[in-house]
């Protein structure tokens, strides 16, 4: 008989469970419900992102010396989307991520292409040659190390950040896979916008004719020049401003909450603050070094680097308070990796365009698997987890 009770498993538990526990699970599951529908989770929303891709896939092996168009025309749609779901994304306004490297890269890339098309006679050779330079090595060096390396870059087809880490991480290397390897297809199209029989040099060289090539009109030189046009800025509004961008806007709330409570006679509210979770409801901005730090980063930086607790890491990012000399170490990763990416993946893709297919391939592979994960985890695993959680107490006193 004891036996029998010792097999006992979570299904003889939910039969056996409380009605509290039942309550429990029924309002967790209502609870990832509205968070999928606000993420996007619709038949709609599904369709359009499958076809989205299909279209891509067509157009990328149809008409590819059009494929920039579609660049454009996908922009256009996906930026205005994305700011509305930053800003109205909760707790924390997430409207400060456009200022990360591979966002600037892409709103700099779409104006550049604007601009290209829409002032034709006024853009001059050697400009646009500078330009197409930093570009390609940007899209082809930290932009595909990227795609790889994040694990948010996903094909999640309802999910409009997903889709758009993707557009922006996965599209500028296609692109530039056929600005490339096709350009007479595009020059031929597009006599009057794109010039690209250029000689493109990759590192800063004396070859023996006695031709040099300077730092600056090579991939390797202006793709450099330009990150630092975006890392110098970058590091100084964080160092400034970004870094307490969180902590303002929490004082900012305890100021409203304190005025409130001054209105009621001075009585604190027996309810707890938000800030406590390192989390507001009022005003309050988030950054993505502090979103990486807050899902673990902190406690890795903090043990390699400083020694630092895991407990003393975990009150930080309980916060959302972190120091800046993890900032530097952030940083300082951010061009290691962006660097090594341009070195190893810029390099082979300027060598060989079948080593620029095959990695446009794998990383296909690896988005597209990123996302049948996530959907395996909303149609099995999630409802388990939820299960298990909310009848955590019965299976426990199971004899």
């Amino acid at each position: 008989m004891k036996s029998n009770l010792l097999q006992k498993t979570s299904s003889v538990a939910f039969r056996d469970g409380s009605t509290i526990a039942i309550q429990r699970a029924l309002e967790e599951l209502e609870r990832q419900a509205t968070i999928r529908v606000h993420d996007g989770f619709s038949e709609m929303n599904f369709t359009l992102g499958v076809m989205n891709s299909l279209l891509v896939t067509y157009v990328f092996s149809a008409f590819p010396q059009h494929l920039w168009l579609l660049y454009l025309f996908e922009a256009a749609i996906i930026f205005p989307l994305i700011i509305k779901f930053l800003m109205q994304s909760t707790p924390e306004r997430k409207i400060a991520y456009l200022l990360d490297f591979c966002w600037v890269m892409n709103i700099a890339g779409v104006l550049s292409l604007f601009f290209l098309f829409a002032g034709r006679a006024n853009v001059s050779n050697e400009l646009r040659y500078q330009v197409f330079l930093a570009a390609y090595g940007t899209a082809c060096g930290p932009l595909l190390g990227a795609t790889g390396l994040l694990s948010f870059v996903s094909l999640i087809f309802h999910h409009i950040h997903s889709m758009a880490s993707v557009f922006i991480h996965f599209f500028p290397p296609l692109l530039f896979y056929i600005l490339r390897w096709q350009g007479d297809l595009v020059t031929d199209a597009w006599p009057n916008t794109f010039h690209l029989d250029y000689d493109v040099v990759f590192f800063p060289n004396r070859s023996m004719d006695g031709v040099s090539h300077n730092f600056t009109g090579t991939v390797f030189g202006n793709t450099v020049i330009a990150y630092f046009c975006w890392f110098i800025p970058y590091c100084c509004w964080q160092w400034f401003i970004g870094l307490d961008l969180p902590t303002t806007s929490r004082k900012t709330l305890e100021t409203h909450n304190e005025g409130m409570n001054h209105d009621d006679g001075g009585e604190s509210s027996s309810a707890p603050s938000d800030t406590t979770a390192g989390t507001c409801s009022y005003s309050c901005y988030d950054t993505v070094f502090h979103k990486n730090m807050r899902h673990g980063l902190c406690v890795k930086i903090g043990s390699v680097f400083w020694g630092r607790s895991v407990e003393e890491s975990q009150r930080q990012m309980a916060l959302n308070q972190f120091e800046k000399r993890d900032f530097v170490v952030y940083m300082t990763c951010h061009v290691l990796s962006a660097l090594t990416s341009l070195l190893v993946l810029g390099y082979l893709c300027h060598v060989s365009k079948y080593i620029h297919g095959f990695f446009l391939v794998a990383l296909l592979v690896i988005c597209t698997w990123r996302g049948a994960r996530r959907y395996t985890y909303y149609g099995t695993q999630m409802y388990v987890d939820i299960l298990k959680k909310s009848f955590e107490a019965e299976l426990n006193h199971i004899p």
